[in-house]
């Protein structure tokens, strides 16, 4: 069940494993669901402003994401997990519907191995300083 404020879950894989074609059949499937709403809504209904207004905000999302496959540098990695993040968020009250696809559309946690590999190590290191805190106040130190 979606709740409003739960975040769509993290994907197992990073930025630079999406290509042009998932953001072609992410593409496909936001245009399908918006044209959708439109169409079902009498023209100028608050449901069809609605509407429109996703479709609108929606393809915006779309170009920015479409931008970001011209290159693998790390600033265009990072603009396209920004870019398909965004998206995310927008999709995902849509989870569980037909054609969902639930593997792939999801949060791109880093942008290529290196950028998750220095996160694990951050988070490495704030365990370890925590644990160490911990030792310290229970040593009585």
């Amino acid at each position: 069940m979606y709740f409003a404020h739960d975040e769509p879950r993290t994907a197992p894989f990073n930025a630079d494993d999406l290509r042009e074609e998932h953001a072609q059949e992410l593409s496909a499937y936001l245009t399908e669901v918006t044209r959708h709403l439109v169409q079902k809504h009498p023209e100028g209904s608050l449901e069809q402003r609605a509407a429109r207004t996703m479709e609108e905000a929606v393809g915006i999302h779309l170009d920015a994401l479409k931008e970001c496959f011209g290159d693998e540098e790390p600033e265009t990695l990072r603009a396209r997990k920004a870019a398909w993040n965004r998206l995310m968020f927008i999709i995902r009250p849509f989870e569980g519907l037909p054609r969902f696809d639930t593997y792939r559309w999801r949060l791109v946690p880093h942008a290529d191995a290196d950028e998750a590999v220095e996160g694990a190590r951050r988070l490495l290191a704030s365990r370890e300083a925590a644990a160490e805190k911990k030792r310290s106040v229970l040593e009585g130190r």
